[in-house]
């Protein structure tokens, strides 16, 4: 590893060979009821959920691809860790926003990996956020656009210190199911 520019460790090993299906994108009842939940305080509702956005977020931001989509991440009302790591040869994307209307969302992040096959996404030990609810996209890039990934949610607290909080994985090769690709998690203490 170059001194000079060090990047972070990521053991990416765990996230090989993983089973992936395709994901089932909540509805918008689906979602407005989980919002209420995480709003009165329940945590059984923390943590990632596939959605769509509509065409005008996704033209917005250059988002394209078969497997477009966004995650939906329910958090306490507290401070949020969160960690991005990349394993790619492809240049990776993670995009986080405060909401999914096209003209009124903030982007909260928009981290890239610097060069192929860098595991820094984002600050090497992570940022802090004021929980709540975010959007999340991850994707590669492909000339001008960025290529929805594969993803994983693990809502168990998998990868989070003391089991509090949830990791998406991502793959950005249709033929490999590795998800190292571009990974986030979030972890909050009880």
């Amino acid at each position: 590893m170059s001194k000079r520019f060090p990047i972070p460790e990521f053991d990416n090993q765990g996230f090989k060979n993983m089973e992936w299906r395709a994901p089932a994108y909540l509805r918008d009842g689906e979602q407005q009821r989980l919002l209420a939940a995480r709003s009165a305080g329940d945590a059984k509702v923390f943590g990632g959920y596939p959605v769509q956005a509509n065409t005008a977020f996704y033209e917005k931001f250059h988002l394209k691809g078969d497997n477009r989509h966004v995650v939906m991440c329910l958090m306490p009302d507290r401070e949020v860790t969160l960690l991005g790591r990349s394993h790619a040869w492809a240049i990776q994307r993670a995009l986080v926003t405060d909401c999914l209307d096209a003209e009124s969302c903030r982007v909260l992040f928009d981290w890239k990996t610097p060069r192929p096959m860098n595991t820094r996404l984002g600050p090497e030990d992570g940022v802090k956020l004021q929980g709540g609810v975010i959007y999340v996209y991850c994707g590669h890039r492909y000339a001008d656009d960025w290529i929805g990934n594969r993803t994983i949610v693990q809502n168990d607290g998998s990868g989070a210190p003391g089991g509090h909080g949830f990791r998406i994985l991502s793959a950005h090769d249709e033929d490999i199911n590795d998800f190292h690709a571009c990974n986030l998690s979030f972890s909050w203490n009880p």
